[in-house]
């Protein structure tokens, strides 16, 4: 059923005759039905706007019956507009929802089924892409290395916004930024240009995912996570404000979306990815602007909707193939939703989880499987699958024709620059494997359904979320703890030897890493780790071995290029160290990383012009990278001591508390035309280098001090 806002209203001012005439039709042909708040061509020529709120629950929308009053930008939209009352995600990951959103492609037809371990393949058609061809300015904005453009969605954009923090040290956490920088970004964007036509902007909003920590001014009365909320529709009003200040919102159309939910404890998991329960899965959808009329929509809806809709709207023609339908036209009789859940499957090997939806039917097919009627159990509290038995078969054939039906896409393996495994959740765990490449399928039974494993799952991202926070013990004291209950756990015990040579317990990492169930001895995974373990532990040879097996098992990740060259550079195998960093860098030549290492083997060994350009090319491509400005102040020394001093004094702003450098720095001061500029760094280093190491170089300092002041 769809429901509809009024019309425009009837002139003022009619005449009797007319009046009487009009009642007289009325009564004798029944109500007239209101146009409908979707209609196709619509929207021509519109402007079209985006908003991909990432981790939103939608029940914390007031347009969807929440009183928490979280969201008033959001239901001012809703209100203006249509809203989908029962809309889906297809798969509550970010990457894989975003892909589907954006292609109208069904995960098992794009080929995105979890973050961080695959991009979407360059002959599938994206919705940037057709409206570009159709002349459209297309800009996209991202709050979150998840997103990143080398996952494939930047095709069709002309403007690309994937710019965040890097990550300085270990962590298992996303590089994201805040949504004030998002909105200003594509606000810039928006307004800046002068060119005619129309614009297609996508913004997405990282906020609302975990960890929570939403400005101060938000925080006062609410949760964590609904703070994050009402920070994220505060920003979305700040970005319509000055479009509208801009003229920009004119003829725009808006769409405004979820790529998933969050769990908060519903089902016994925190946050999201394990289950498909309505609290990950149900996402707000929402159509405004111009050419859209108010009103709601109850058919059953899905992210593969939103392509065809706003190209309908447009009056532009779809891809062929699409798994979306336009809700401009008239609803589709008994269609049913499929979705997923298989991050777990992918790098966990636990088993998947698949299902459909069908009307208020949920089938879940696991193990153990499930079925809910979401009309009188909208909380998926009772699993009604053997009181129901013939639909739950019904649903579960259905499910598995969906499955087999069209070629099932095979997304390209990612193969990330150096500096992506440390940007991604974890070093190990959203890119890794569980199972070798050509491992036999396995059958999965009741001990590997994720509801018997939830717990194992919480324990685990809770020491993720240790490590991230700077609690060492308590994350490898927990991945230990999940170790135990779950030795196959792979990721967990990868993630565990992050932790210990995170902290100068490499030999402990090694021993860890060899205790593995003997299956998954020859996992490039786990070898890649283990030569890490083994390099800080001292045994390069033993490091290079293993890193050569994780190569030739088929790692492709260029992180593991990257420790293999580290360890050939020690080695004093130069040659092959320098090979294996130019190859890195002609697949990505702005990794800061790569260029650092370089410019480390150059100068080590007597090549300080060489070492120089290196260290250049690090510090454009991260101006806050310190080790690359004190090893370009050290390349430089001997040629352009001007220019070494000014890279230290960048160095030692990013570097405090290195007290070689700041020796050195001090040094080259004293001996300078300007003497007297070196005293602060001298007295600092007299007063806060550790005496235990430097008490011969504080001794030539304070001798030094002396000098200067004479």
């Amino acid at each position: 059923m769809r429901e509809h806002g009024g019309g425009p209203g009837r002139a003022a001012g009619a005449g009797a005759g007319i009046t009487a005439l009009c009642f007289f039709l009325c009564s004798c042909t029944g109500p007239a039905t209101p146009p409908a708040p979707l209609q196709p061509k619509a929207s021509a020529g519109a402007n079209v706007l985006l908003v991909t709120i990432d981790t939103l629950r939608r029940d914390r929308l007031g347009a969807y019956r929440s009183r928490l009053d979280l969201t008033p930008v959001i239901d001012r939209l809703a209100a203006d507009g249509v809203r989908l009352r029962h809309a889906y995600s297809h798969v509550p990951m970010t990457l894989p929802a975003h892909t589907s959103i954006l292609t109208g492609r069904l995960p098992i037809h794009h080929g995105v089924h979890t973050n961080g371990t695959a991009r979407l393949s360059s002959d599938v058609p994206t919705l940037p892409a057709v409206l570009k061809q159709a002349g459209y300015r297309t800009g996209a904005f991202v709050g979150a290395f998840v997103l990143d453009a080398r996952f494939g969605l930047s095709r069709g954009f002309d403007e690309y916004d994937d710019r965040y923090p890097q990550p300085r040290g270990p962590s298992f956490a996303f590089a994201e930024r805040r949504g004030a920088d998002v909105v200003g970004a594509a606000a810039n964007w928006i307004l800046s240009s002068a060119a005619p036509g129309p614009w297609f902007a996508w913004v997405h909003l990282f906020d609302p995912h975990a960890p929570y920590d939403a400005p101060q001014e938000y925080r006062t009365g609410r949760q964590p996570y609904d703070a994050e909320v009402a920070y994220t529709d505060a920003m979305i009003g700040r970005l319509l404000d000055r479009l509208r200040e801009g003229r920009a919102l004119d003829r725009t159309m808006v769409i405004v979306t979820a790529d998933h939910g969050e769990s908060l404890g519903d089902h016994g998991e925190t946050t999201h990815g394990l289950f498909a329960y309505d609290s990950t899965l149900a996402v707000p959808l929402i159509f405004t602007g111009y050419g859209i009329r108010s009103g709601v929509l109850d058919e059953l809806t899905g992210h593969v909707d939103i392509v065809p809709t706003v190209l309908d709207l447009l009056g532009l023609q779809a891809p062929s193939d699409l798994d979306g339908v336009s809700l401009a036209e008239p609803p589709v009789t008994g269609r049913e939703i499929y979705f997923e859940a298989l991050d777990a499957t992918i790098t966990r090997d636990w088993a998947p989880l698949t299902g459909v939806l069908s009307d208020q039917w949920k089938f879940i097919d696991l193990p153990e499987p499930e079925m809910y009627d979401l009309a009188d159990d909208p909380r998926e509290t009772r699993n009604i699958v053997t009181e129901d038995p013939a639909r739950a078969a019904g649903l579960a054939a259905d499910l598995r024709e969906m499955l087999g039906a069209g070629d099932r896409a095979a997304a390209t393996p990612v193969e990330p620059d150096a500096a992506a495994e440390r940007r991604l959740r974890s070093l190990g765990y959203v890119a890794s494997a569980a199972t070798p490449a050509g491992s036999a399928p396995r059958k999965y039974t009741e001990r590997d359904d994720p509801k018997r494993l939830v717990a194992l799952n919480e324990r685990f991202n809770d020491a993720l979320t240790a490590f991230s926070s700077g609690n060492a013990a308590d994350a490898l004291a927990g991945f230990r703890d999940v170790l135990t209950g779950r030795p196959d756990f792979l990721v967990a015990r990868t993630s565990a030897s992050t932790v210990l040579v995170a902290t100068g317990r490499a030999r402990e990492a090694v021993a860890l890493l060899r205790d593995a169930p003997p299956a998954q001895q020859a996992s490039p995974e786990l070898l890649a780790k283990l030569g890490v373990a083994l390099r800080e532990s001292g045994d390069l040879q033993g490091a290079a071995r293993s890193l050569e097996a994780a190569r030739a098992g088929g790692a492709a990740n260029p992180e593991l290029a990257n420790d293999l060259g580290v360890v050939y550079a020690r080695l004093g195998r130069a040659a092959e160290a320098r090979t294996l960093f130019k190859e890195l860098l002609a697949r990505d030549p702005d990794d800061a990383s790569t260029w650092n290492n370089l410019g480390v083997l150059e100068l080590t060994g007597g090549r300080p012009g060489d070492a120089a350009v290196a260290f250049r090319h690090a510090v454009d491509a991260d101006p806050d990278r310190g080790d690359a400005w004190q090893g370009l102040g050290a390349a430089l020394v001997g040629t352009d001591r001007a220019a070494a001093t000014d890279a230290w004094r960048h160095a030692e702003r990013l570097l405090p508390h290195d007290y070689d450098l700041l020796f050195n720095l001090g040094a080259i001061l004293a001996d300078s035309p300007a003497p007297r500029e070196a005293l602060p760094y001298l007295e600092r280093f007299v007063r806060e280098a550790p005496r235990g190491r430097y008490a011969a170089d504080i001794a030539r300092v304070q001798a030094l001090i002396q000098q200067v002041n004479r």
